[in-house]
């Protein structure tokens, strides 16, 4: 699920309908997610272990071998045996399965491994419960995001990309909204405040969930840009959901601000 992905339009030529559309594309899994984040500071290290290098050559030699094995299988039994199936089961259920695993790791070495992953990240989602917010679990959702992060004095949480920083928090008086807020490097110069508030409002008005505004003058006189999602969870909030929330609020933050560079900055 994934609405984020925009390209640089003329407001003046192109109607509302198609810039919603166009904001509400699907991109997919998490690939695009990280693209439309944009790059941080340094690369963060995924190891993923290599497939088996000859495992396409191991299948084509696997199906001549079941090729030759079906052929003497179909010689060997009677038309009736054929029909009907053999009097007696030739093979032991747990023997058979040994028999399959053996052939499905020469095939995939890791085909095993991955279906035991497959079966604990399921039990993983049956037992996800709600629970509530707090900075250990953002924590612990950024790490399994593989986004990187830094903690300040305050403990507040930010992480940092290229062209900007997401600060991700649990705010209000019980600590119960999610917060992620996104502020551009870059500033708006005074003298063009009233184009960045018309920025502004061209993204509010064409893209959902983050929320776009100009902050107060900096000392400098200029002015901040921020983007900012927040999601009450005061029932609770899985470790699902909470995933789902920061992946999706990162990326739509950096695709908000490669369209500020385009459209104002």
């Amino acid at each position: 699920m994934a609405w984020w992905r925009s390209r640089k339009r003329d407001a003046q030529q192109e109607s509302i309908a198609e810039a919603v559309a166009e904001a509400d594309s699907e991109l997919g899994g998490a690939a695009e997610r990280a693209q439309a984040r944009g790059s941080q500071p340094s690369a963060v290290p995924n190891p993923r272990a290599e497939r088996h290098e000859d495992a396409e050559d191991d299948t084509e030699e696997y199906d001549v071998e079941l090729e030759y094995a079906s052929r003497e299988l179909r010689h060997e039994l009677t038309a009736e045996q054929l029909l009907i199936g053999p009097e007696q089961e030739q093979i032991s259920e747990v023997d058979r399965w040994h028999l399959i695993k053996r052939d499905l790791e020469e095939i995939d070495p890791e085909f095993i491994t991955d279906l035991e992953q497959i079966a604990a990240d399921a039990a993983a989602e049956a037992a996800d419960e709600t629970g509530p917010l707090d900075s250990d679990r953002i924590i612990a959702a950024l790490k399994n995001l593989d986004i990187r992060y830094l903690v300040d004095e305050n403990g507040g949480i930010v992480a940092l990309w290229e062209r900007h920083i997401v600060q991700v928090r649990a705010e209000g008086p019980d600590a119960d909204i999610l917060v992620l807020r996104a502020r551009a490097y870059q500033t708006v110069p005074r003298e063009w405040a009233e184009r960045g508030y018309a920025a502004m409002n061209e993204w509010n008005r064409t893209r959902r969930f983050l929320k776009a505004y100009l902050g107060e003058p900096t000392e400098s006189g200029a002015l901040p840009v921020f983007g900012e999602i927040q999601v009450p969870v005061r029932p609770g909030i899985t470790t699902a959901l909470l995933e789902e929330l920061i992946d999706c609020g990162t990326a739509i933050s950096g695709t908000f601000v490669e369209w500020l560079e385009g459209e104002l900055l």
